[in-house]
């Protein structure tokens, strides 16, 4: 049987392209090519899940530890990192929709050296953070559910939650996860514009703390009231933070191999899996085979505005949260000298809606509980595709075997590791800590770096990323590479 991969025509710019072969694409939807922003927010899907997933550790956690640790004087760095992974993300989801392959698979092959080796190197460091997330953020829960539910404690609490998550996540599929996150998220949108409206911030010291960067500093009161916190590196805490909020590598490989479910762009051709064969065989100095017909170009321009909106409303979403807790952070429990840290790490939060009203307590825990249990539940599907999208590049059988056929040995891996984790004994911090820093910075500016790399090598110039997009992509890549050396040094002690 022959293989036709759209039209085919002389190609004068790339002429060692075997057979002149070119990639075409489906016709977008009208949505898409009028590109009105009610009929583009219907493409808001994938994000649900990152969204849900990050937001119950950096969020409710980490946004008000920082608020409460450092007032309004941090919000800038927080608003940098979701630029910096907004931008991460949007160009690797870009990427997958105009070539029909995930970027892991293309680094497989342009960095000198053996095969597949920089795909290994960013998964195997996403895949060792998998249990350090599912363990940290289930005892962040279990820890508030012990408190309020004594019969149990925090271990058993975050045990019944993993397996409970693991349950859920076998017995259903894409559809039912991506609903039930954007009813998460939804949740928790009420529960914050109530708490920050209550609040009453200074918002001229939210908008200076938020585009006027200033350096952070323990205020004395941290080191007489939580000495432990006193004792990390400020560098440790800012860019553990940094790396919490709207996740990292760990997720963003999944996050990019959900488009899959999907179909946009090429993924939506029935020939895709001849396609992917087809580009595993371009050989050194060969660009990916796109035509640069101009009507091709229009649908294809079109179809990656899907992937755009999904990842603006994502990380606008993480943006609000991230504001509002943190928000409320510096004003209720900055003025009060509370930090959510060691058994208290949910608990001072309730008086973000309890200043309202006592009886909102109990909206505060419906919506943490759903943010979190969310994440934990989110990360069997996040976690199970960023396994496949590492390791399918170099292993002809996992990527026959495909996501269904990984799914039951990656999500026992994810409970299995997750309650060993729960089990040391250790505090949420400590266990998120060196997964933050690796997965969710220093991987981060590695990937951004090596994102724009792909872009200029592989790319028809028709398709390439605009100069503001590039400009963005090489400056986040450098800061979350050199914030992520710092932070391992210092968490070394090197430093």
């Amino acid at each position: 049987m022959s293989i036709e991969i759209g039209k085919k025509t002389n190609i004068p710019s790339y002429p060692n392209i075997q057979k002149d072969v070119l990639i075409t694409y489906p016709e977008p939807p009208k949505d898409l090519t009028q590109g009105k922003f009610m009929d583009l927010i219907k493409y808001f899907g994938p994000g649900a899940i990152l969204a849900s997933i990050t937001i119950g550790s950096g969020e409710v956690f980490f946004a008000s530890r920082g608020g409460a640790i450092f007032g309004y004087a941090i919000l800038w760095c927080f608003m940098l990192g979701a630029v910096m992974k907004g931008v991460q993300t949007y160009t690797a989801n870009r990427y997958i929709t105009l070539t029909g392959e995930h970027p892991m698979n293309r680094w497989a092959y342009i960095f000198p050296g053996p095969k597949g080796w920089f795909p290994l190197l960013m998964g195997i460091l996403s895949i060792f953070c998998f249990p350090f997330w599912q363990g940290g953020i289930s005892s962040l829960l279990g820890t508030l559910l012990s408190k309020n539910f004594a019969f149990f404690s925090t271990q058993i609490w975050a045990s019944l939650l993993i397996l409970g998550a693991f349950s859920l996540f076998m017995a259903g599929g894409y559809d039912a996860m991506e609903k039930a996150q954007t009813a998460i998220v939804g949740t928790m949108v009420v529960a914050l514009l109530v708490a920050v409206v209550a609040a009453k911030p200074d918002w001229l010291q939210v908008l200076i703390g938020s585009f006027i960067p200033t350096i952070p500093s323990y205020e004395p009161w941290i080191a007489a009231k939580y000495p432990s916190i006193a004792g990390r590196p400020v560098w440790v805490e800012v860019v553990t933070y940094l790396g919490a909020i709207g996740g990292g590598t760990y997720d963003y490989i999944g996050y990019t191999g959900l488009m899959r479910e999907k179909g946009w762009g090429v993924l939506g051709r029935e020939d895709l899996d001849q396609i992917r064969d087809y580009l595993d065989g371009l050989q050194e100095g060969q660009r990916i085979p796109l035509s640069e017909d101009p009507e091709e170009v229009r649908k294809g321009l079109a179809w990656a505005k899907a992937p755009f909106m999904d990842n603006l409303v994502s990380f606008v979403l993480l943006v609000i949260f991230t504001i509002g807790f943190m928000v409320n952070g510096a004003v209720i429990l900055n003025t009060a000298q509370l930090v959510p840290a060691n058994n208290d790490m949910l608990t001072h939060q309730a008086k973000f809606l309890t200043q309202i009203h006592p009886m909102l307590v109990y909206l505060y825990y419906l919506a943490v509980f759903c943010a979190l249990f969310g994440t934990i539940y989110g990360c069997y599907m996040g976690y199970v595709y960023t396994t496949y999208e590492t390791f399918a590049p170099v292993s002809r059988k996992i990527k026959e075997l495909g996501f269904k056929g990984i799914k039951l040995p990656v999500s026992l891996y994810i409970a299995l590791g997750g309650l060993v984790a729960v089990w040391t004994g250790l505090n949420p911090v400590a266990i998120i800590t060196p997964a933050s820093i690796l997965g969710g910075v220093l991987t981060g500016g590695i990937w951004c770096l090596a994102m724009y790399w792909t872009d200029r090598k592989m790319m028809p110039k028709s398709y390439q990323l605009g100069t503001a997009a590039s400009v963005l992509l090489i400056i986040s890549g450098i800061v979350m590479t050199i914030l992520g050396i710092i932070a391992v040094l210092q968490y070394l002690k090197v430093l």
